[in-house]
């Protein structure tokens, strides 16, 4: 894996299920020419096709000036493409433009950048640019930009109040443009394509079970051999009697579960079929299992948890790692399962609300 600066462009046809939902086959006429018209100004802007994400589309530059004029001619073509189309009919595209240090691995391109592209691209208006403003400063100023600037806008999950800029839509008598919408809650409903566990780092279940026992049972031998110097009785003699009492197996099994579910270690990947603010959707859901917000750092989110949770309920840091439209998370056995179930009850209802 490397990690090189590159200009991102995020786009995506807006009110595309609508179109389904009219007449499935000519929508996806529409999503196919669409298709063609993004491979084409693409590579006519020396631009990399990384990934389609069924009506959504990225793509890498090397150059600022290319991400961007690729941007403005590719909504220009499809406004072409638009005349005498009846309104519902219409393929209307917004797009994103980001530029920042990525992760690429096998020519494609993933990590944080990619995210914060696509929730650029959600803040802009149909026929509309949005871009963060290391994009915008990066840009020849030889190239005549009409842009309206929108000062400390916030970003989901990133630290901070931000510079974006916004592109009169190319329908301007149709979408006016306003200032970004911070949404507390996602309005977004997720598809899950899978979701399974993997090898990770730590000790598995099992194995801190054992070892939860083995200290208790030490705590254990400890606590007979002061009892035996205070009674002046054997050691061997108070283990015996102990260990014929249910009460010691009733205590140390089940706190030594206890302890193996608070720190034993999972890790789990979920593949979403949309890259559209999967963190955001994580950090909701981390927030209702009684998480903090996320700290960023070297490319993980670190959900930590509410003070009163960590002291009252033993819950434990997780880690993730967001790449595009999967989620790579670590963290504690017990509340892993929690989530997992938080997740897929939200696919099927929008809702967390589960008990």
């Amino acid at each position: 894996m490397q990690k090189a600066e590159v200009a991102l462009m995020f786009s995506d046809i807006r009110g595309y299920s609508r179109l389904l939902e009219l007449d499935e086959h000519e929508a996806l006429e529409l999503l196919s020419r669409h298709n063609e018209i993004s491979q084409q100004v693409i590579s006519e802007y020396n631009g990399n096709l990384v990934k389609r994400l069924d009506d959504s589309v990225l793509a890498s530059f090397i150059s600022v000036n290319d991400a961007y004029l690729c941007a403005l001619d590719f909504l220009q073509r499809l406004k072409d493409y638009n005349q005498n189309k009846d309104k519902p009919r219409r393929l209307l595209v917004s797009i994103g433009l980001h530029k920042g240090k990525a992760e690429i691995r096998n020519n494609v391109v993933i990590g944080e950048q990619v995210n914060v592209t696509a929730r650029l691209q959600a803040m802009a208006e149909p026929g509309s640019i949005c871009m963060s403003n290391a994009m915008y400063s990066s840009i020849s100023k030889m190239i005549d930009m009409k842009v309206v600037e929108y000062r400390d806008v916030e970003i989901d999950n990133l630290p901070g109040n931000h510079n974006v800029y916004k592109t009169l839509s190319i329908y301007h008598e149709e979408f006016k443009i306003g200032r970004p919408v911070v949404h507390e809650k996602s309005d977004f409903r997720y598809k899950i394509k899978e979701i399974h566990h993997i090898p990770g780092r730590g000790a598995s279940f099992i194995t801190t079970a054992i070892t939860a026992l083995l200290f208790f049972a030490v705590l254990v031998t400890l606590a007979a051999g002061i009892v035996a110097d205070r009674t002046e009785t054997s050691l061997s003699g108070i283990l015996s009697m102990w260990l014929q009492a249910p009460v010691l197996y009733l205590s140390v099994i089940p706190a030594s579960l206890f302890f193996a579910a608070i720190y034993a270690r999972r890790k789990m990947r979920a593949v979403f079929d949309d890259v559209r603010e999967v963190d955001r959707i994580l950090s909701y859901i981390m927030s209702q299992l009684g998480y903090r917000q996320p700290v960023h750092a070297k490319g993980l989110m670190l959900f930590r948890p509410e003070p009163g949770n960590f002291l009252v309920l033993g819950m434990r840091k997780f880690r993730a790692r967001v790449d595009g439209n999967t989620i790579v998370l670590q963290g504690p056995y017990l509340y892993m399962s929690r989530l997992i179930k938080m997740l897929k009850h939200y696919e099927q209802t929008g809702k967390t609300d589960i008990v």
